[in-house]
């Protein structure tokens, strides 16, 4: 009995990798009109809307049905348009793109020579981060030395002393 269990385990861990994998690329080429939360909106609004006409009006259950089916389509997409579309949309990160650190003020944590690379450590609201960073105006810029940051080029932060500006 014991090795009947692990047996189905093991087999429902690859069959569900494997099914897991073919119904995702299967719903990724459908789009998002597949998405749970659309499906099951729906269905929740059809269920009822059938209940309520049911109960409340006297017409027949082919009509219900029709009616339950109109709503639910209407419910599909107005869920899609206000719910599905604009939180796909939404960013989800709370991290800033590298490209938002020009003109903030940071700190050299590692020399940067004249023509080479250091780093600096800068804080933000959002956390902070050390990045790579070279010299702008191509001097050598100690460590403790306060930095802005001019440009960034290829993930390279250009620094310069805040000194010098």
């Amino acid at each position: 009995m014991l090795f009947g269990s692990l047996g189905i385990a093991i087999l429902s861990l690859f069959l569900g990798d494997f099914l897991e994998g073919l119904l995702d690329s299967l719903f990724d080429s459908v789009g998002e009109f597949l998405n749970p939360l659309l499906l099951f909106g729906t269905l929740s609004v059809i269920g009822g809307s059938g209940v309520l006409l049911t109960k409340y009006s006297d017409t027949n259950a082919l009509f219900v049905l029709i009616l339950s089916l109109l709503i639910g389509t209407g419910s599909y997409f107005l869920i899609y348009y206000f719910l599905v579309i604009p939180m796909s949309n939404a960013e989800a990160s709370t991290s800033i793109s590298i490209f938002d650190l020009e003109g903030k003020v940071g700190e050299v944590i590692t020399t940067i020579p004249a023509n080479g690379m250091g780093e600096v450590f800068i804080e933000s609201t959002n956390g902070s981060r050390s990045e790579t960073a070279k010299s702008f105006d191509e001097v050598e810029i100690k460590q403790g030395t306060q930095i802005v940051v001019i440009q960034v080029i290829d993930g390279i932060l250009y620094v310069s002393e805040l000194d010098n500006l």
